[in-house]
C-alpha cells in the first residue's frame, strides 16, 4: 500500500470519527448514531479495524471483552494486555464484524430483548430482565468447597456436560505459579470444569476460548463470564453481518451464564496483598470480597484487609461497562454479601431449561429469593451505580481522565446524576 493510500484511508477514519462525535454531540438516539458511523463505512470502502482500534482501543476505552478477536473470520487480532492488537491488519476482508460486536462501540439492539428469549412474564425489580430469582448452593461438597460462593455455576455446567446438553464450557481459569492470574479455558471434561472453580478478581479474558471452541468444532457450547463479555457474546450472536463465525455463535452457543461485577483489580494487587502480608504470590489461594477483602493462604491463614485499599488497583476500563448483574446473560450469579450462597436470577427460556434440568436433577439446596431481602437490596444498589453513568461513547476517553487525576472506575461518575429526561451528557 502507497503512502498516498494510507493518507487516504487515514483522512476517512477521520471523517467518520468527526461525524460520530457530532451525532454524539448533537444529542442524537444512541441507535442512530451507532449505525451511522457504519452506514459510512459501506460507502467509504475501508477497513473498519482502522474506525475501532482509533476509537475504542486508542482511547482505552476497550473493556477488553475480545468479541472483535474471537469474531474476526481472518484473524486480523492477537490479544495482549487485556486489548486487541490489530496485528495482521492487511488480512482484513472489510466485513465490519469486528466493529459491529463491539459492546463499547455501540449499544445492544432494542430487539435484543425478543431475540434473546426471556422467559415470560418478564420482571425487572432493579437488576435486569428476569423470570425468578432464587438463593442456592450445591449439595456435593466438593463443589461447594470449591466454589466462590455455592459452587452453583461448576455444579450447574457439570451436570449440563454429562447428560449430554454441552460438549464444552468456556471458563475462567489461573496461571498454575499464580492462581490469582486469571486466563481462559475451554473445558470439555468434568473435571476440567471443576478445576476452574472459583473467582479471580484480575480481568480473565474467558471468551478467547471461543476461537478454539469453533476451531475444534465443540458444541453446543456454553460460556461463563462477566457482564462485558456475555455483551460481547451476544452482539457476536445477533449480529446484523450474518458471516458463518457469526452464524456459529447464534446457533452453538446454547448457554449464558454471567457473574455479577463491579470491576476487577489490575494485577497490581496481587503484588500488593503479597508485600503486605510477606508471602509469595503463588501463596494466594483465593481472594474473595465481601465488603472487605478475605485473603486464604496456601498455609490456611485467612486474613481480612479493607477493601478502600485495594480502590488504586480497581481496573481503569471498567468505568466503560454499565451492567454489574450480566442483564443479557441466561442465568446471572453472584455472592451479593452471601457466605457459601448465591443468588441465581434465571432470566431466560434457555437458562431455565438448564436450571430446571439441574433442580430435578436435586443438585442444589434452594431458598426464595425473599429469604435474604440484604442480598437483594444490595444487588439493587450496585446495578444503579454501574447505570448511573452516561454511555462509553460520551464518557472521556483513558487519557483525559488521565488529565483529570482520576482513572478509577468506581469513583469517577460517584456525583453523577443520569438525565431522566432520556437525555445522555458526558462529564
Amino acid at each position: 500500500m502507497s503512502s498516498q493510500e494510507i493518507s487516504n484511508d487515514e483522512k476517512l477514519v477521520q471523517s467518520i470519527q468527526k461525524k460520530y462525535h457530532e451525532m454524539l454531540e448533537e444529542g442524537v438516539d444512541p441507535y442512530e448514531w451507532a449505525y451511522a458511523w457504519r452506514s459510512e463505512i459501506n460507502r467509504g470502502g475501508f477497513r473498519a479495524v482502522d474506525f475501532l482500534m482509533r476509537e475504542i482501543v486508542d482511547t482505552g476505552k476497550c473493556v477488553g471483552c475480545a468479541a472483535c478477536v474471537t469474531i474476526c473470520p481472518t484473524d486480523v487480532f492477537d490479544y495482549k494486555d487485556e486489548h486487541p492488537i490489530d496485528t495482521r491488519n492487511d488480512a482484513c476482508v472489510f466485513c465490519e464484524l469486528c466493529a459491529d460486536v463491539c459492546p463499547v462501540l455501540r449499544p445492544l439492539d432494542k430487539d435484543l430483548q425478543t431475540l434473546l428469549g426471556f422467559k415470560q412474564p418478564v420482571k425487572d425489580e432493579g437488576f435486569g430482565p428476569y423470570n425468578y430469582a432464587v438463593i442456592a448452593r450445591a449439595k456435593d461438597k466438593e463443589f461447594l468447597e470449591a466454589g466462590q460462593d455455592g459452587g452453583v455455576t461448576s455444579a450447574l455446567l457439570v451436570h449440563a456436560l454429562e447428560n449430554g446438553s454441552i460438549n464444552g464450557a468456556v471458563l475462567g481459569d489461573v496461571l498454575p505459579e499464580n492462581p490469582q492470574v486469571g486466563v481462559q479455558k475451554l473445558a470439555t471434561t468434568a473435571q476440567e470444569i471443576r478445576s476452574c472453580s472459583g473467582s479471580r478478581y484480575t480481568y480473565s479474558p474467558n471468551t478467547m476460548a471461543l476461537t478454539e471452541a469453533m476451531r475444534q468444532d465443540i458444541k453446543p457450547l456454553a460460556v461463563v463470564g462477566v457482564p462485558c463479555q456475555i455483551d460481547g457474546v451476544r452482539q457476536q450472536q445477533f449480529s446484523s453481518i450474518r458471516l458463518e463465525v457469526a452464524k456459529w455463535y447464534q446457533q452453538n452457543v446454547v448457554l449464558t451464564i454471567g457473574l455479577f461485577c463491579s470491576e476487577s483489580f489490575t494485577h497490581e494487587h496481587i503484588s500488593y496483598i503479597a508485600k503486605e502480608l510477606d508471602v509469595e504470590p503463588q501463596d494466594i489461594v483465593n481472594v474473595n470480597v465481601k465488603g472487605k477483602v478475605i485473603v486464604e493462604l496456601r498455609d490456611g491463614r485467612e486474613i481480612i484487609m479493607k477493601l478502600k485499599e485495594f480502590h488504586p488497583f480497581a481496573r481503569p476500563a471498567c468505568l466503560y461497562c454499565l451492567d454489574y448483574s450480566a442483564e443479557h446473560a441466561d442465568i446471572g450469579v453472584g455472592g451479593i454479601g452471601l457466605s457459601k450462597w448465591t443468588f441465581v436470577a434465571i432470566r431466560t427460556e434457555a437458562g431455565h431449561k438448564f436450571w430446571q434440568a439441574a433442580v430435578d436433577a436435586d443438585l442444589f439446596e434452594i431458598m426464595p429469593e425473599e429469604t435474604e431481602p440484604k442480598a437483594k437490596e444490595l444487588l439493587i444498589r450496585l446495578c444503579n451505580i454501574k447505570r448511573n453513568k452516561p454511555l462509553p461513547a460520551l464518557m472521556p476517553t483513558y487519557q483525559e481522565r488521565v488529565e483529570l487525576g482520576n482513572t478509577n472506575p468506581k469513583s469517577f461518575y460517584k456525583d453523577y446524576k443520569k438525565p431522566t429526561d432520556g437525555g445522555e451528557q458526558g462529564k
